[in-house]
């Protein structure tokens, strides 16, 4: 297909626009100008300044089109320079110019162009002609959101705004009001921003062309000393940063367009969430506890102090008193050398991290079924999916861009099923709402699998050339009792047969589940059944299908892939198996490995009480707060000899440490996270380490020669050296190197010349040879057998947008001023029942203990279910969830409390 521009012949690509094709073959974005266009948004055409000259003929009329959404057609003539159009253009601006600050045509002093101003000095400044408009000049300003500012007598009517709003957030906070010169941004119903329904996603000023909208730290018109791309802390999805430095501090940070994670898109925490890293409260300084308080000390003191204790403890009780427990805020570099630590120096397999606490048994549960614990497709696959199947998980708030993409799917009527005992916003929008009774995942699942065998909805193809045991598993589900399960859910059977055929027959069916399907006494068997939906219906191994877990941290994924547990050594080899302990031996250039699993975290706790754990070496997790059953660890805590935390404030943790090692944040250091669609990306160091603090891994690498084993890639911590030892241990991340991971990563698993993997078990190649069906019955929780008559009502917990886990870092930025409070979401009736007020503080409590929290009233819930959140240290609420756990893998079950609550 052939096109010419300027009378000279080139090849344009099917749907490609007139604007795309002249910058493709000019290779200058600025090729046509642009008022309006923003890649990431559908094209408009509504300023029109991007025009151009269009003929069907050489030296033919012409026809004057908006190039942005026009597309190229065979044979056109296209002439984007013309003397007519640079008229046109000047016209146009001229017009956006009669109601525009005459001040702000030229940037300021200190400040770089916006592309308005861009625009202008492409076109050339026109004179205006007309009479100047008086609306937007008496507009006030708006400084009511803590990040997000407005001065709308800088608006241009563009609408880029509106539609970032609607198109990459889908919040539709913004719109247009008004007509002529009094046109002009709204928010919400006209309110300011903080009144609005606003998600601080700041899509909206990274979009706008002028200073109408900007962020606090005047991000898009800063010049900066360099920008550093690097990859988020927060949660699973792994979206990519640039981040802005003057004078060595951060100063503003944008998502760019070209990360294939988030093309151009983040949410609040990504973008906003960053002062925490040079906040006052960060440890600066070692310190050892001395008399119950701690004091300064150097680095040597606190090395010395904990390699003669650890020696000490390791030779009096053996190597198995001592247990390890690492952190997925740490990079994969880091937890690599952490277990290497406990395992090599220390003697032990007592090594695990926080996926004990979320995501262990989707790997637990997906090695069962596929030989593979981690998400089958990419989440770019969303754009082929026909049915999205959505499992125990709000990503709208835990995995906001993620989220925000499913939410685009919702809403442009891809068929949607949402399983949830809350009523989210993704619920609200699915085609089916499936509103469960905590606790009851296998009674669903096993009504869906039903429905699906019964109405003759599986894809025999694929069950009878790729799976095995399926006939056990038909005969199970066969003769479940509809009406019985029915009960048990509180979802009718009628809505679950529609579901069921809903995900059945559509040509494409993703799921994506959360810790709603984990965090349960049934979790692995929950992710084995859905696993089981999967290959009974054939969606994986394809595009748009498949099961994919949304990891909750940024590197849970990363950890687990380092070895960071205690049955599993670096690329889950199992450490029980002695040709497995004589490889690791091998490459780590030792005579002899530890022989036996080690403990789990809720393990080591128990032993601790027991009196077995005598010494605990943490890196970066907050165990106290984050950990069910608060009383028990904190009994725990009291019992061990030895206490070692690194980490970037003081937290619960800490205060019971006998010696904290201040740690380097994410801004201050080299690595790698793995997000949750197995991509390993890199993490570039922005600005110098604050204070005294180290890196995790050069504390880490420092403490192993202190404890006799020293690094073979030296003593100073690298993460490019340290990548290379990982790729000649991990059988499947060969291929891995700094240099080959770029700005957008590698999914593993990688080849050895560096060719990547974007979706796993393609055509039935299960790693395990083989998919696998299971079956279970559904079996009520013990916290409910327990507890259940006692405290009737059922307690699950979850997370706000505006936080992260225990809000260590985000409750120091301005997050905290937009989200304060942890609050109790009660049915109204609930609360009345009780002469409860909304927003009245109780005391909710349970066999564990009790914690004061406001009241919220919401119909999110059904009666009998109560939410919380669990960021704020003021509530702990972790004092009273339980210590009953995943039968397979002990991860806590948060989402089933029995609790009751009452007036103070």
């Amino acid at each position: 297909m052939t096109a010419y521009i300027n009378n000279e012949a080139y090849e344009f690509h099917s749907g490609e626009t007139i604007l795309d094709f002249v910058r493709r073959i000019e290779q200058d974005k600025n090729a046509i100008p642009t008022m309006c266009q923003d890649d990431r948004l559908e094209n408009f055409g509504s300023c029109r300044v991007c025009s151009v000259e269009v003929a069907r003929e050489k030296d033919g009329p012409t026809r004057t089109m908006a190039s942005c959404h026009t597309p190229v057609g065979e044979g056109q003539y296209i002439y984007h320079n013309t003397e007519k159009m640079q008229r046109l253009r000047k016209n146009i601006v001229e017009l956006v110019l009669t109601d525009y600050p005459s001040d702000k045509v030229f940037p300021a002093d200190q400040k770089k162009a916006t592309p308005f101003q861009e625009t202008i000095a492409q076109i050339g400044i026109p004179n205006v002609r007309y009479p100047e408009g008086q609306n937007h000049l008496d507009i006030e300003p708006d400084r009511s959101h803590p990040y997000i500012k407005s001065d709308l007598s800088q608006c241009i009517n563009c609408f880029r705004c509106v539609r970032a709003c609607e198109e990459i957030q889908g919040e539709m906070i913004l719109n247009m009001s008004g007509r002529g010169f009094a046109t002009n941004i709204i928010k919400g119903f006209d309110t300011s921003f903080d009144e609005s329904a606003c998600v601080s996603c700041g899509a909206c000023v990274q979009t706008c062309p002028t200073e109408a909208l900007t962020d606090k730290y005047e991000t898009k018109t800063l010049i900066a000393d360099k920008t550093v791309r690097t990859t988020c802390t927060y949660c699973g999805v792994g979206c990519q940063l640039d981040v802005s430095v003057i004078d060595g501090k951060i100063k503003g940070i944008q998502a760019p367009e070209t990360a294939e994670v988030n093309e151009g898109h983040t949410c609040l925490k990504g973008r906003f969430a960053f002062e925490f890293y040079d906040h006052p409260d960060r440890l600066r300084e070692p310190m050892i506890k001395k008399n119950g308080k701690f004091e300064e000390v150097t680095w040597d003191e606190a090395y010395d102090f904990i390699a003669t204790k650890l020696i000490d403890i390791k030779n009096k009780y053996g190597p198995d008193s001592i247990g390890g427990i690492s952190s997925s805020r740490a990079t994969n570099e880091e937890n690599y050398l952490m277990q290497k630590m406990i395992r090599v120096a220390v003697g032990t397999n007592n090594i695990d991290g926080c996926a004990r606490v979320c995501h262990a048994p989707t790997a637990w549960g997906m090695q069962q079924s596929f030989g593979t614990g981690a998400a089958t497709n990419s989440v770019e696959d969303l754009k082929q999916a026909d049915a999205i199947f959505l499992f125990g998980a709000n990503p709208i708030k835990g995995h906001p861009v993620t989220g925000a993409k499913i939410k685009q799917a919702f809403m442009k009527g891809v068929t949607s099923i949402v399983v949830d005992p809350i009523k989210t916003k993704l619920a609200e929008l699915a085609t089916y709402h499936l509103q469960i009774r905590p606790g009851t995942n296998v009674a669903i699942l096993n009504m869906l699998a039903h429905y699906i065998v019964m109405d003759d909805l599986v894809n025999k193809h694929f069950i009878e050339s790729y799976t095995e045991k399926y006939d056990e598993f038909k005969s199970h589900v066969e003769h479940l009792n509809m009406d019985e399960l029915a009960l048990l859910t509180g979802v009718s059977k009628e809505l679950v047969r529609k579901a069921a055929h809903a995900y059945a027959t559509a040509d494409r069916a993703m799921e994506f589940h959360g810790l709603g399907v984990t965090e349960h006494f049934q979790g692995s068997k929950t992710v084995m059944l859905l696993s089981n939906l999967a290959m009974m219906t054939g969606n994986i191994g394809k595009n748009g299908v498949g099961l994919n877990p949304l990891r909750g941290q940024n590197n849970v994924q990363g950890a687990a892939d380092m070895g960071v547990q205690p049955h599993q050594g670096a690329g889950y080899l199992d450490v029980s198996k002695k040709d497995i302990q004589q490889y690791f031996a091998d490459k780590y250039g030792i005579e002899k490995m530890p022989t036996t699993n080690g403990l789990k975290i809720p393990e080591m706790l128990d032993a601790a009480i027991d009196g077995k754990i005598k010494a605990l070496y943490i890196m970066g997790e907050d165990t106290i707060m984050t950990d069910p059953n608060t009383n028990h660890s904190i009994k725990a805590f009291e019992q061990v000899e030895l206490i070692v935390v690194q980490e970037l404030f003081m937290t619960a943790t800490t205060e019971m440490a006998d010696v904290v090692l201040p740690a380097s944040s994410y801004f201050e250091k080299n690595g790698t996270f793995t997000n949750g669609e197995r991509r390993v990306q890199r993490v570039n160091k922005v600005v110098e380490p604050i204070g005294n603090t180290k890196p995790d891994g050069q504390i880490i690498i420092d403490m192993m020669a202190r404890l006799g084993y020293e690094q073979p890639t030296g003593l100073t911590y690298d993460a490019a050296n340290v990548i290379e030892e990982i790729a000649d241990v991990i059988p499947f991340m060969k291929g891995l190197s700094w240099k080959r991971l770029g700005e957008n990563g590698l999914q593993w698993p990688i080849k050895e010349d560096g060719t990547d993997t974007k979706m796993l078990h393609v055509n039935g190649q299960f790693k395990k040879g083989i998919g696998t069906f299971h079956h279970f019955d559904f079996e009520e929780t013990p916290e409910i057998v327990s507890h259940g008559k006692k405290y009737p009502f059922i307690l699950t917990t979850g997370r706000e947008l505006e936080h992260y886990n225990s809000g260590t870092m985000t409750r120091r930025t301005d997050n905290q001023k937009i989200l304060s409070d942890d609050v109790l979401e009660v049915h109204p009736k609930d609360a009345i029942k009780k002469g409860i007020k909304d927003n009245e503080t109780v005391r909710i409590f349970s066999d564990r203990g009790s914690v004061e929290i406001p009241v919220k009233y919401s119909r999110n819930v059904k009666r009998g279910i109560l939410r919380t959140t669990f960021h704020q240290p003021e509530v702990f609420i972790n004092i009273i969830t339980g210590s009953v756990g995943d039968k397979e893998t002990m991860t806590p079950e948060y989402k089933v409390v029995a609790v009751d609550f009452e007036r103070l």
